[in-house]
C-alpha cells in the first residue's frame, strides 16, 4: 500500500470523529513526530491536488483536531441552511465561545450574550441539538459544538468574514 492509499484510508475513516489526526497519520506512515510533519503536509497537499479534480477535498475539523476527505466544496452555513435568525444568532454565540474556550460553554454565558431568558435560550439550544449543530450535557448547564458544524463551516473564512463585517 503506498503512502497516498494510507492517507486516503485514514482520511475516510469512520467513527467519531470522522478522519484522522496528524499523530495518527504520522504513526501510520512511520514518520518521526518532529520532522515528519513537514513531509506529511507536503504529501497531504499533493494528495489534495490529485483528488480535487474528482470533486474531493481534504478538510480540517478544528473541533476534533482531525483531517477528513469531503465530497463538497466550501459550504457557507448561511447559504445552505434556512436557520431562523434566532437559531443562527444562538449558534454563532456557541461557536464563538467554544472556539475561544476550547470545548464546553456554560449555558449561562450563552444566555448572557443572547440577552434572552433561560427558557428561550434552552429552546433554541434544543432545536439546534435536534439538527446536530450543538450538544447539551446531561445536566443541561453546558453546551458545545455539535458534530454537524465542523463539516458545514470553514472556520477560517467564517471568522475572517466575521471580522471584516
Amino acid at each position: 500500500m503506498n503512502e497516498y492509499a494510507v492517507l486516503v484510508k485514514l482520511l475516510t475513516r469512520t467513527g467519531t470523529p470522522i478522519g484522522a489526526s496528524v499523530e495518527d497519520m504520522l504513526d501510520a506512515l512511520r514518520l518521526p513526530e518532529d520532522t515528519g510533519r513537514h513531509l506529511l503536509f507536503q504529501k497531504m497537499g499533493s494528495l489534495h491536488k490529485r483528488v480535487t479534480p474528482l470533486g474531493l477535498y481534504i478538510r480540517h475539523n478544528p473541533v476534533a483536531g482531525v483531517f477528513y476527505l469531503d465530497t463538497s466544496d466550501e459550504v457557507n452555513l448561511a447559504q445552505t441552511t434556512a436557520l431562523p435568525d434566532r437559531l443562527a444568532a444562538t449558534l454563532l454565540i456557541v461557536i464563538t465561545l467554544a472556539y475561544q474556550e476550547g470545548g464546553w460553554v456554560s449555558v449561562d454565558r450563552v444566555r448572557e450574550f443572547r440577552k434572552k431568558a433561560l427558557r428561550g435560550v434552552m429552546a433554541d439550544l434544543r432545536e439546534l441539538q435536534g439538527q446536530g449543530y450543538v450538544e447539551i450535557d446531561q445536566d443541561k448547564k453546558r453546551v458545545r459544538i455539535g458534530t454537524r458544524v465542523p463539516f458545514e463551516i470553514n472556520y477560517e473564512s467564517f471568522f475572517k468574514e466575521l471580522v471584516e463585517s
